[in-house]
């Protein structure tokens, strides 16, 4: 029989001004709730089936994963590094969230919610991604989903890169915690260089500012330079060209003094690099919007669409082909079976008619008799040859 599990051993509520863990180990694939909390600094170390933050306030929390959703309701002011299958946050308000998520993240009547991808580590954090089913490269923190959004603003953003920063927890008696198993966009210090999507497929982006990317304007700005820049390089390396065409007739006619000034000239006309509006330019490339994503996925799709009804089709008429085939073969043996049938009847009378004949000729010519006639029994065949006649 098992022990009765303890409820107060998985949940931490009305808790002030504390910290608060939970090992490896102690949860072991269970549920928990934080309910009620302020000021708190909390540690789920562990991984858990699902979890609950109520109505707790100005906290710092890092959970493991969690193979099922983790709910985020009615709080205020706290920060949360949270792994699920599912990361919801209703009727709360700024909340920072480093989310790890493998569907798209959830918000319902919620404001100043910031999102960055998942930062937390702790020993044995990655046997306990295995663990809860997740896999650490699937993550979707960015494609965050609004049930109700403001057209003007948007409730959530995305948090500045330069406020990014990773958390570990140490634990006496464990292995180093390592670094964190999500993979970390480039833009936020990482090496992952897989494009950040704004939003969800299912939901369009609007009102959506952030700080750290470009507007429209610089875009066209730097389009701008992008293409003074190159009609520079152009007119720059016509330039070279034809110094240094002018420098080899110089060192072909021993005028080594000019050939020398052409080639400094040449490196004086480099062009200047705007590093700042290169780098802006280069975080702005970084993330791509979801209507970018959705038409790229539609032509993947209606590609796939279009395949799928051209093998339907043929796989259509080659049914038609093998219906067709297996019917014309039965016909066939149909109408051979009845030609069988008629010629065995054919045959059959045939061969009774001359049966009959025969025995009447037999019968009228008696030859077998010394040439006698005998006209009673040439008479009586006659009539019985008749008789079977009528009978059929």
């Amino acid at each position: 029989m098992k022990a009765k599990l303890n409820r107060e051993d998985y949940q931490f509520r009305k808790k002030t001004g504390q910290e608060l863990i939970k090992y490896p180990g102690q949860l072991n694939g269970l549920d928990f709730v934080i309910s009620n909390c302020e000021e708190c600094t909390i540690y789920i170390c562990d991984h858990a089936a699902q979890i609950f933050v109520d109505l707790s306030k100005n906290c710092k929390i890092y959970i493991g994963p969690v193979e099922g959703s983790i709910f985020v309701r009615k709080c205020e002011n706290i920060e949360i590094s949270a792994a699920s299958s599912q990361f919801r946050v209703s009727n709360s308000n700024n909340i920072q969230c480093f989310v790890y998520t493998s569907s798209d993240p959830a918000l319902e009547k919620s404001t100043g919610i910031t999102f960055a991808p998942y930062n937390f580590a702790y020993p044995g954090i990655k046997d306990d991604f295995e663990k809860a089913k997740l896999d650490p490269a699937n993550n979707k923190w960015s494609e965050v989903f609004d049930f109700t959004p403001n057209a003007e603003i948007s409730n959530w953003t995305l948090l500045h890169p330069s406020q990014f920063n990773l958390v570990s927890k140490s634990i006496e008696g464990l292995e180093d915690p390592g670094q964190c198993p999500v993979p970390i966009s480039t833009t936020y210090g990482g090496s992952c260089t897989k494009k950040i999507i704004l939003g969800s497929a299912d939901q369009k982006v609007s009102g959506l500012e952030l700080d750290f990317l470009m507007g429209k304007e610089n875009v066209k700005n730097l389009q701008q330079l992008s293409d003074e820049n190159r009609v520079y390089l152009e007119t720059q390396l016509k330039s070279t060209n034809q110094n240094q065409s002018q420098g080899q007739q110089n060192l072909i006619q021993g005028n080594y003094e000019e050939f020398i000034f052409d080639q400094e000239s040449v490196k004086s006309t480099e062009p200047q690099i705007n590093m700042q509006s290169q780098t802006t330019f280069n975080a702005f490339d970084d993330i791509i919007t979801e209507n970018q994503v959705n038409k790229q996925n539609a032509y993947i799709n209606q590609q796939m669409q279009k395949d799928e009804i051209e093998r339907k089709q043929k796989e259509q008429k080659r049914k038609q082909a093998q219906e067709y085939l297996k019917k014309f073969m039965s016909d066939f043996a149909e109408v051979a079976n009845q030609r069988k049938i008629q010629n065995r009847a054919i045959v059959k009378e045939k061969v009774q008619q001359e049966q009959g004949w025969k025995t009447v000729v037999t019968n009228i010519d008696l030859k077998d008799n010394g040439g006698e006639k005998d006209v009673s029994k040439m008479a009586q065949a006659i009539k019985n040859k008749l008789m079977d006649g009528l009978k059929k």
